[in-house]
């Protein structure tokens, strides 16, 4: 059995295990999968995420904060992971930038009649 690295494991089972199942029913599982694969999945997971976060903290080095940047480039020879982590962040930026244009003033929508209402419901 591989000796595990970084810090030792929390208890925190079950903390993927309902994405993790949707996500192994979408690509052709059964909708409710074996308990105990799930949970191998889901220690499979948390592992990677472990690893790759150690990592980034070796590629900070002196620096006390691990940027993004850490994990694009422990990513680099892997383009379809970089691709996505790409894609995400793209996409988060885009939300932050619809948030800030949205205006909540406009969409407020009267439920009765008021003054500047045009229709008394």
């Amino acid at each position: 059995m591989e000796a595990r690295r970084g810090r030792p494991p929390k208890e925190k089972k079950g903390l993927f295990a309902k994405d993790l199942s949707q996500l192994m029913y979408g690509f052709g599982d059964v909708p409710n999968p074996a308990s105990d694969t799930v949970n191998v999945l889901e220690e499979m997971v948390i592992d990677y995420i472990t690893e790759m976060c150690i990592k980034a903290s070796q590629v900070a080095g002196t620096r006390s904060k691990v940027k993004v940047e850490d994990f694009k480039f422990l990513l680099r020879n892997d383009p379809k992971k970089l691709a996505r982590v790409e894609e995400l962040l793209y996409m988060s930026e885009d939300i932050k930038r619809a948030r800030q244009s949205f205006d909540p003033k406009e969409m407020e929508i009267p439920l009765r009649g008021g003054e500047n209402s045009k229709f008394d419901l």
